[in-house]
């Protein structure tokens, strides 16, 4: 597979997420990881809500993609997933 380079910014990231999602990969990072010095308005902060069993919509699986339960890639905890 061919590897988008970083320079390239959000859209090469969006462009080499495509790529991997095509060849049977997907690298996932929860928004909630991706943000996570944010505080929510209940208080949690992204890292927080990723590993909870609830979001914005209800209930959800924690720490996983949901559309392909692929686990989230934050390093904060990623050594807590089984």
């Amino acid at each position: 597979m061919t590897e988008i380079p970083a320079r390239r910014g959000p859209i090469g990231a969006a462009l080499q997420a495509a790529a991997e999602r095509e060849a049977g990969v997907h690298r996932y990072l929860s928004t909630g990881c991706l943000h996570g010095d944010m505080v929510l308005p209940d208080g949690r902060t992204g890292h927080e809500y990723c590993q909870g069993d609830t979001g914005h919509a209800g209930s959800k699986t924690p720490a996983v993609c949901k559309f392909c339960a692929a686990p989230c890639q934050c390093s904060c905890h990623i050594k807590e997933q089984p």
